[in-house]
């Protein structure tokens, strides 16, 4: 089903529109558990976390984890090569938006954040001596995570570019000398993992490390920029805690990972439902993010909601997770959303242009078909 080629969109409504109507899970047509409050989500990644299978969207083989030892290792030095480029003052943004656009300051939905986020992360994700893994990285950008991921119409393409990207990765890879130093990038990381990990399974790692750092955060970005204009925010008066503000509601009324999949470990009972080994629990952020009890108004966009948040918001609000699986480097996308987001709307005037109302929904959850123009103050 996650590989159907239309927008999954629909069925997000259906699901979130049902989760309101009760007050427990409740199983989808095709058997899987869904979740859509915050108590059970709580339950499954944290208080009965031990009754689901270990998992990391970001350090895995195939379906099977890395050790907790190596992920926890592995985290810490991605966060140590990401605080090394926080906030960077030699990016070029006005180069890259140039880069990133048509020509005419139209910037299409559905690619140019992660295109933008690709540069700006560049020298963490193959720093310049690797030259062609960034040209690898390219290709599995463009046909992959923004082909694949993102849009999903071109089935076919990333089936075939992904492979060969992994074995592109995996022979470059085997011609770096070992690592003898702090890593600087993300090479450099899944180099120096210790282990029986073979040239293969540490390219499929840097694939996984390249799409939760620049798919993510690139989708995340669009929809920052497209609401800050819709709603005001692109003027020279913006301060950077109303830019803070808006990054934070646009990832609760659009949460990029929309949903959060665990599977069960050992049989179990889940908010008084019974749950076998083996099946798959799919925790809708979408729909948690947009519960009538906890959040005032939910559908609307009401960035100021943040100046003042309760203890049930903030248990309820799961843009990058809770537990041992939480996106390692959140504090980092958030940091990098708020830096960015706050210089373009503040240096650009823009609009926005929409084919389509409709947000789309395959691996991540990503603005309507459409286009956002900037035109520069200055």
């Amino acid at each position: 089903m996650f590989l159907n080629r239309k927008s999954l969109w629909p069925h997000l409504l259906r699901w979130e529109k049902r989760a309101a109507e009760t007050d427990r899970p409740f199983r989808l047509r095709f058997g899987t558990l869904f979740i859509g409050h915050a108590g059970a989500a709580r339950e499954v990644l944290l208080d009965s976390a031990d009754n689901y299978l270990s998992q990391s969207g970001f350090f895995r083989i195939g379906p099977t984890p890395l050790s907790a030892e190596l992920r926890a290792r592995a985290s810490r030095e991605l966060v140590m090569v990401l605080s090394r480029h926080a906030r960077p003052s030699a990016f070029a943004l006005d180069a890259a938006l140039q880069q990133v656009g048509d020509g005419r300051r139209r910037l299409r939905h559905q690619r140019w954040g992660v295109e933008l986020i690709r540069r700006y992360f560049a020298p963490v994700i193959a720093d310049q001596r690797h030259t062609e893994i960034n040209s690898l990285v390219d290709a599995y950008v463009t046909a992959s995570v923004i082909g694949d991921d993102i849009v999903g119409h071109l089935v076919r393409g990333p089936h075939h570019t992904v492979p060969a990207v992994r074995a592109g990765f995996a022979e470059h890879l085997g011609r770096l000398p070992a690592r003898e130093s702090s890593p600087t990038d993300l090479v450099d990381i899944v180099l120096g993992l210790e282990g029986e990990l073979s040239l293969a399974d540490r390219a499929q790692l840097l694939q996984r490390l390249v799409l939760s750092t620049v798919g993510f955060t690139g989708v995340a970005l669009e929809w920052v920029v497209l609401l800050g204009v819709q709603y005001g925010y692109n003027t020279p008066a913006v301060r950077p805690e109303d830019v803070r503000s808006l990054v934070r509601e646009a990832l609760r009324l659009y949460p990029t990972a929309w949903r959060l999949v665990r599977v069960a470990a050992v049989d179990h009972e889940l908010a008084g439902l019974s749950v076998r080994a083996g099946e798959h629990v799919l925790i809708g952020t979408h729909a948690i993010h947009r519960a009538g009890p906890v959040w005032d108004e939910p559908l609307a966009m009401r960035p100021t909601r943040w100046e003042e948040t309760t203890e049930g918001q903030r248990q309820s609000y799961l843009p990058f997770g809770k537990g041992e699986a939480m996106c390692p480097a959140s504090g980092f996308a958030l940091k990098a959303l708020e830096h960015l987001g706050y210089l373009i709307l503040r240096d650009y005037q823009g609009s926005v242009r929409l084919r389509r109302s409709a947000p789309h929904a395959r691996t991540l959850l990503a603005p309507p078909a459409g286009w956002t123009r900037l035109t520069s103050h200055r």
